[in-house]
């Protein structure tokens, strides 16, 4: 009978060991990667809150990003379109922050599920060809983002509050030349 225990007992600390051991238990991996998305999300984050350094900020990208502004109806299908679109580094002196230690936005909220981030936040009062931009009308968004298994963002979904202005151009745009027509303002003839 001894035998017995001996043996079930070696057998119970074996069947623990190896649940211990075992480094699959799919709770743990989820919560490792879903952690591991977060914190390149708020790297992210605080790069373009800071919004001083082009080339990080890119290098967050892969080459085959897709992204889209759902207000402003613009999908673009490659990194130097979105590019083009943001262009902070062909901007000089068109934007100023109020003062220079000022962060861009401010992420009030951040979800993250399995690859995808979602963060909702406010963008900070700046200067865009000396007139300022307040918050008379908002300023909010929501960007979603997913990333691969590089943690590389391969789609990103931009919902920013713009100006009436901004939203009446859109408009138009959209009733003249269709959903899809991409604005005078930004040129994709050709990639640099």
């Amino acid at each position: 009978m001894e035998k017995v225990i001996k043996g079930f007992a070696f057998i119970l600390v074996l069947g623990f060991t190896l649940v211990g051991c075992n480094g699959t238990d799919p709770s743990k991996k989820i919560d490792s990667k879903e952690q591991q998305v977060r914190q390149r999300a708020e790297a992210f984050f605080k790069t373009f809150a800071e919004r001083n350094d082009w080339e990080k900020f890119c290098s967050y990208y892969r080459e085959d990003l897709v992204f889209r502004d759902i207000i402003l109806q613009i999908d673009l299908d490659s990194l130097w379109k979105f590019k083009r679109f943001y262009k902070w580094d062909e901007e000089g002196d068109r934007f100023a922050k109020l003062s220079p230690d000022q962060e861009h936005l401010e992420v009030e909220t951040l979800v993250v599920d399995g690859n995808t981030a979602v963060a909702r936040g406010r963008v900070n009062p700046f200067y865009y060809d000396g007139n300022l931009i307040d918050t008379d009308w908002g300023m909010d968004f929501t960007i979603w983002l997913r990333f691969d298994d590089n943690l590389k963002i391969i789609e990103q979904r931009d919902w920013f509050e713009y100006s009436p202005e901004v939203l009446e151009s859109t408009v138009q745009r959209c009733r003249e030349n269709g959903f899809e027509a991409i604005p005078d303002w930004l040129d994709l003839s050709t990639e640099d």
